[in-house]
Parts: C-alpha cells; structure tokens; sequence
C-alpha cells in the first residue's frame, strides 16, 4: 500500500510541476496580454480538473483501504472470541476433572 501511496503524491507533484511549467512557459511567450490571460485561465482549470480528479482517486483508495482494515479488524476479533471461548472451555474442563479427582480421593 505505501507504493501506491507514493504514486498518488508523486502524480500530484508532477501535476504541481507542469503548472508551473506551464505559467512560466506562458508568461514569458511573447503574446498580448489578453491571449495569454486566457491561456493561464484555460490552463489553470484544466490542471484544477486534473487535480479534482486525483483527489477523488485517492478518496476511493482511502475508502477501500478502510474497509478492507475494519473486515481485517472484524475478523481479527472474531478469532479471538473463539479462541478465549475454546480456552475458558478447556479451564472449565480442567476445572471439572480436578473437582473429580478431589471428590475420588
């Protein structure tokens, strides 16, 4: 799970990247103030878009990995519901059978 962890930080790093790149490659073009408000723009909210949709990527990961962590939880305790109820069993038996021997002797 820590790879994909990584990947989802190293995806918004990239995109983080290109932003700048890009803001830097439009400042510096030689265009009419207009145009290259409009390219920051368009840009800036296809790189939001881009950004939106890696948030919600993580969210369902985040969300399947806590699910899959309460079954892991649920299953965990189950087993060990059983295993304290086989060992009070076992005392209760052992219990049992030193009353018994006590009472023959």
């Amino acid at each position: 799970m820590a790879n994909s962890d990584n990947g989802g930080l190293g995806v918004v790093t990239f995109i983080a990247g290109l932003a700048v790149g890009a803001l830097v490659g439009v400042l510096t073009a030689p265009e009419a103030g207009d145009k290259t408000r409009g390219r920051i723009a368009r840009k800036s909210n296809d790189l939001l878009e881009d950004l939106e949709g890696q948030v919600e990527i993580t969210k369902h990961k985040v969300n399947q990995f806590n699910e899959s962590m309460k079954e892991r939880a649920n299953t965990l305790a189950a087993d060990a519901k059983a295993k304290a109820n086989e060992l009070a069993e076992q005392a209760k038996n052992q219990i049992d059978n030193a009353k018994g021997d006590s009472a023959e002797a």
